[in-house]
């Protein structure tokens, strides 16, 4: 077996348990690895730049989806090829593992790591004016990124709870926005509540946003969501079990790259990224998903 490089992002909720417990669980299942604990992106690059030849090395992010984001684009960056990845859920969102049923509790996951089994896994690229960043599961356009900027300004006594303490402060002065994308022969250039850019099937803490999402089809399940903010907490209510596509405001598409011409903020995976204007690409079977 390759020797896992564990790394444990200390800006995590994850941050909390100690590098004892860690090896212990490791150790526990007979896993061969090397622990780094990290707490800036600077931190994570010196150490995939250190252990990047894949032919001895697989990868282990201990965090949520934020962390599996950063080691994703660590390892992209330092151009790693096509690098086995895994992660043990200790963040403050892991949904990304739950496309593969895998679970939430990090003694029940780490069982996994010690399997040879691998699933090919596409990664999606935005590219704005002076910067680009891969993601993993899902990205936002419209309210639901200017949410998480929110979050990300609240204190961080409040960052258990910080998801869903911006989404209602921010929804009471929300209303739909014109946002103009384009792929393919589609435009889109009228008012929305929000745009879902899905790879992975979960979001949100479990919501269900994409049950159709197919990692390995070399496509993006888009969701324009054409409604009021009324009309949006309906379907915001739904997706939570997948039960919103059949609602005729909500505009599904699938493409393997769109254009965002406007302005409007972007997350993803958890994190407020940047502001359009945006392109967005697909890169298939960019790693292998350890399960």
């Amino acid at each position: 077996m390759k020797k896992y490089v564990v790394i444990h992002n200390l800006n995590s909720r994850g941050k909390n348990l100690s590098q004892e417990y860690i090896e212990y669980l490791f150790k526990s299942k007979n896993i061969p690895f090397i622990y780094f604990s990290t707490s800036t992106i600077d931190d994570l690059n010196n150490v995939i730049a250190k252990y990047s030849d894949n032919s001895k090395y697989q990868y282990c992010a201990i965090g949520g989806d934020g962390s599996l984001n950063s080691l994703i684009n660590a390892l992209l960056t330092n151009k790693v090829l096509k690098p086995e990845v895994a992660c043990l859920p200790a963040g403050s969102g892991s949904d990304f593992i739950r496309t593969f049923a895998l679970p939430q509790n990090i003694e029940e996951a780490v069982n996994h790591l010690n399997t040879d089994s691998y699933y090919d896994v596409d990664v999606g690229r935005v590219e704005v004016e002076n910067k680009s960043k891969y993601f993993i599961n899902v990205l936002n356009i419209g309210f639901l990124a200017s949410s998480v900027a929110v979050s990300e300004k609240m204190p961080k006594l409040l960052r258990r709870f910080r998801y869903p303490l911006s989404f209602w402060i921010k929804i009471i002065f929300a209303k739909a926005k014109k946002i103009n994308i384009n792929f393919k022969n589609f435009e889109f250039n009228r008012n929305a509540f929000n745009i879902c850019v899905c790879n992975a099937q979960y979001f949100g803490g479990g919501w269900n946003i994409s049950p159709k999402s197919s990692l390995q089809d070399g496509k993006f399940n888009i969701q324009i969501f054409a409604v009021s903010k009324i009309k949006a907490m309906k379907i915001f209510f739904l997706a939570q079990k997948g039960l919103h596509l059949k609602e005729s405001d909500v505009i599904v598409r699938k493409s393997s790259n769109l254009k965002v011409n406007s302005n409007d903020p972007i997350e993803i995976d958890g994190d407020f990224f940047a502001n359009g204007p945006a392109d967005i690409f697909i890169e298939k079977s960019a790693i292998r998903f350890k399960i």
